[in-house]
Formats: structure tokens, C-alpha cells, sequence
């Protein structure tokens, strides 16, 4: 039993932390904030490509763009989410009335509201690529309803 409580009090001893140790820490550099890249804002007073809805186009910058400010979709059928995010993505148009690509990268954490939110990746026609972020717990948005991100427009009949 002696043996026991020499090698438990040894550990416990050997967990402290050592100057050394402690000034590394306090030495790392921090990280920059990642960049984030947007589309370009396209001009509300432009024409606008055929098949469109200048209505559904968001002048927020943020929007779509950051955690913090993510898309909000969703479905009233109770697993009607995912399929709520594809809807969504179908009918987003990069600044040319192009499709966009999509692909669903991770979850992405906690949003502001407390739900859960995705990251997915965008490509558009001339191939840029952008991080977009949106939630899928929000049974009283329909997808084709919710505004595009800057740089995208909505398919009209949405």
C-alpha cells in the first residue's frame, strides 16, 4: 500500500507544470483570423441575367458568409433539413445566372441561435470558390424564399 500511494504521489507531483513550460505557452504567437473571401456585390441597378430574382439578393455582406450570420433554411417535415440545404443550393445563381456547384464540407459548430450549422463549399462558373454557412432548423424558411448571399442571385419561380 505504501508502494502504491509513493508512486500516486510521485505522479501527481510530476504533473506540475515548470517554468519552461509555462513560458512557452506564453510566447505563441497568435493565429490570424482566417480571410474570408466573398463574391463580388453585384450592382441591384444592373440587368440582371435572365431567369433571375433581383428580390432574393441580400446586401449584407456577412450574410451567408460567417458563422455568426449563416443561412437559415429549413423543412416542417421532421427530417426535412438536409434536403431543405440541397433545395437551397439548387437554386443559387453565381453573377453570371450560372448554377453553382456545391459540396458540404463539415458541421461547423454552434451558430448565434444555438443550432448547429454546416459549412459548405460554392463553386461558381469562372471557378472561385467560397465558404458558405447555413443552418437547417428553421422549419418556417423555405429555401426558395431566403435571400442569396453577396455575389449570388436566386433562380426566378423561387
Amino acid at each position: 500500500m505504501k508502494r502504491y500511494f509513493a508512486i500516486l504521489v510521485l505522479s501527481v507531483s510530476s504533473l506540475s507544470v515548470s517554468p519552461v513550460f509555462a513560458e512557452q505557452t506564453a510566447e505563441k504567437p497568435k493565429e490570424e483570423p482566417e480571410k474570408i473571401t466573398r463574391l463580388a456585390k453585384i450592382d441591384p441597378k444592373a440587368k440582371a441575367p435572365k431567369g433571375v430574382n433581383k428580390r432574393l439578393m441580400s446586401d449584407d455582406i456577412s450574410f451567408g458568409y460567417t458563422q455568426e450570420n449563416p443561412i437559415l433554411v429549413g423543412s416542417k417535415d421532421e427530417y426535412g433539413g438536409p434536403r431543405a440545404q440541397r433545395a437551397y443550393f439548387d437554386l443559387l445563381l453565381d453573377s453570371k445566372g450560372k448554377k453553382v456547384s456545391y459540396q458540404r464540407l463539415a458541421s461547423g459548430g454552434v451558430g448565434p441561435d444555438g443550432n448547429l450549422i454546416d459549412i459548405y463549399e460554392v463553386t461558381v462558373s469562372d471557378g472561385t470558390r467560397v465558404t458558405l454557412w447555413i443552418s437547417m432548423y428553421f422549419p418556417k424558411n423555405k429555401p426558395e424564399k431566403q435571400k442569396a448571399p453577396v455575389g449570388f442571385y436566386k433562380m426566378r419561380g423561387s
